[in-house]
């Protein structure tokens, strides 16, 4: 916070006031001294403040048909699309929509805006009023605390600064022992293998942090210090965000029942951000499964595995998913590919037949085995479900989604949403139930208003579209994110490739000038699987094929 206003010239006397004052009260104190010549730091300043003590978070629970379930999840990947990627983002897209909606379709006064406006000004003020509360605890906390700076136990723990920078010096010493004996003059290959070294340490270091922050927690243990909040414990006493505390202890209480990945990461075999992600979906059933997958992606293709087997535990209500198989993976990469294209909401040929599809060697209509019913079953409803379509009225007033037969069955959607989120949700759904049509859930109303509305940026007309389309608007990089396509051809027009499009496929402006053209990527292979080779073109520094990582 000091850094924030601290000139050439003040720099020690900001340090010193630093050192006798609290974390917040550092910040408040940065806050004001820049807020004459530089009102943005104030602002920033006060964000960090009040990001400490986040909104509390509810579980919004709704129980649909199938049906309902993969239009929930098809209107998601069309929120994504339009960049909106949190849960709790999502959900308020879904009610502004449909909020909107009703207030143009109802009589007026129909919706009783006041009462829901009602609703959010007294959660409101709940929430100032809990700010304030905690603020105020905090400021007397901290007055007992500063109190106590030069006590016999601050001093002590000021004493143990020497040992901490003997022990930094000595992971310095080790690090340079990893690959080289000085930083200076050290080349990229030998400071890549310092880098890495310190990374193996550093999550072995993380997986030790977050035990402890559990184990403290259980304890009581900032209560029985006499802070006024865990989030001040954390602000105050560890440097860090109360954000930040919680995912390590989300970490570690997660890791309990997953003793392999934990071993993993305490032995450098997963990093950080894999072991975050397979611990969102593994069970001591599949972890041994699910860590063998991440050792053979990169941290994109693990990413999108994990989200897709979220959704086959969502609508399967399978908690044991194991890895998606290629064809599974590419079964259900159709959903994302109807939505981008926009055919999900078209209407299909009267004569448009069902077609079974095989999975991993099983028909969809056949019995699914105990080790994979989770993606038989959820991979199952989504072919009726894309069969059917998502049916718009051509005139733009009804809307309704089509099923084939009777109901695949029930899934039971778990969202973690704000408490504000949780009232508007509840608040609106209250008035608006009476209006709606007959079958017709809130859900599915909040998804069709949506989709009425957005569904003309769909599936435009363009060159190289169905590539685009293919790659669901996504750079196929295995390291890349990004999703300002261009066509890029495997085998180069100058060398005679074609346009053809298991010679073209999507990747983003960088990765096509800088990265291919400027010769740190190289692609080789066809569009359904693809050789990457990352880095110098004799020594490569990542090797991909198709979606297996085969050389790092």
């Amino acid at each position: 916070a000091s850094a924030s206003v601290a000139s050439a010239s003040v720099a020690s006397a900001s340090v010193a006031s630093a050192g006798a004052a609290s974390a917040g009260a550092a910040s408040a104190g940065a806050a004001s001294a820049g807020a004459a010549s530089a009102p943005a730091v104030a602002a920033t300043a006060g964000e960090v403040k009040e990001g400490d003590a986040r909104e509390e978070m509810c579980t919004l629970t709704c129980t649909v048909d199938r049906e309902e379930g993969w239009l929930f999840e098809a209107t998601r990947a069309l929120l994504g699309q339009l960049g909106e990627h949190s849960v709790d983002a999502q959900i308020a897209a879904l009610l502004a929509e449909g909020q909107g909606t009703l207030l143009a379709a109802l009589p007026r006064g129909a919706l009783d805006m006041e009462r829901l406006d009602s609703v959010d000004t007294a959660q409101q003020r709940w929430l100032q009023e809990l700010s304030r509360w905690r603020a105020e605890a905090e400021a007397r906390c901290e007055a007992q605390f500063l109190g106590s700076v030069l006590s016999g136990r601050e001093c002590r723990e000021s004493s143990d600064l020497a040992q901490r920078a003997q022990c930094s010096k000595d992971a310095v010493a080790a690090a340079a022992a990893l690959g080289c004996a000085s930083f200076e003059g050290a080349g990229c290959r030998e400071l890549d293998a310092i880098v890495r070294g310190l990374s193996r340490t550093l999550a072995g270091h993380e997986l030790e942090l977050s035990r402890f922050i559990l184990s403290f927690h259980r304890a009581d243990g900032w209560r029985r210090l006499g802070y006024a909040s865990e989030a001040q414990y954390a602000r105050e006493r560890l440097g860090m965000s109360r954000s930040s505390m919680a995912a390590r202890r989300a970490l570690a209480l997660r890791l309990e029942r997953l003793p392999l990945v934990a071993d993993a990461l305490a032995a450098g075999q997963l990093g950080v951000e894999a072991a975050l992600q397979v611990v969102r979906v593994a069970t001591p059933t599949t972890q041994v499964a699910w860590v063998t997958r991440a050792q053979q992606r990169t941290t994109k293709h693990l990413r999108e595995e994990v989200a897709a087997a979220l959704v086959a535990v969502r609508v399967s209500g399978e908690p044991d998913c194991p890895p998606p198989a290629e064809v599974e993976l590419a079964a259900f990469q159709e959903l994302e590919q109807a939505v981008v294209s926009g055919s999900a909401c078209k209407p299909r040929p009267a004569n448009d037949s069902r077609v079974e599809r095989d999975v991993c060697g099983v028909r969809l209509s056949e019995p699914a085995s105990d080790e994979r019913r989770s993606w038989l079953v959820m991979l199952g409803s989504l072919s009726q479900w894309l069969e059917g379509g998502l049916q718009l009225s051509a005139a733009g007033g009804s809307a309704a989604p089509s099923r084939v037969g009777s109901s695949a069955g029930r899934t039971t959607l778990r969202l973690r949403v704000t408490r504000a989120t949780y009232v508007w949700w509840r608040g609106l759904e209250a008035q608006a139930r009476r209006w709606l049509p007959r079958g017709l859930s809130f859900l599915s109303f909040l998804c069709l208003s949506l989709w009425q509305a957005w569904r003309h940026l769909l599936g435009a007309d363009m060159a190289y579209g169905q590539i685009y389309i293919r790659d669901r608007y996504r750079c196929t990089s295995p390291v890349c994110n990004r999703k300002d396509v261009t066509p890029h051809h495997l085998q180069f027009r100058s060398a005679g490739g074609s346009d053809e499009p298991a010679n073209t496929t999507s990747v983003c402006t960088w990765c096509h000038l800088c990265g291919v053209h400027g010769g740190r990527i190289r692609a080789a292979g066809s569009a359904d699987l693809i050789h990457w080779e990352l880095g110098p073109p004799r020594s490569p520094c990542l090797v991909v094929h198709g979606r297996e990582r085969v050389a790092a």
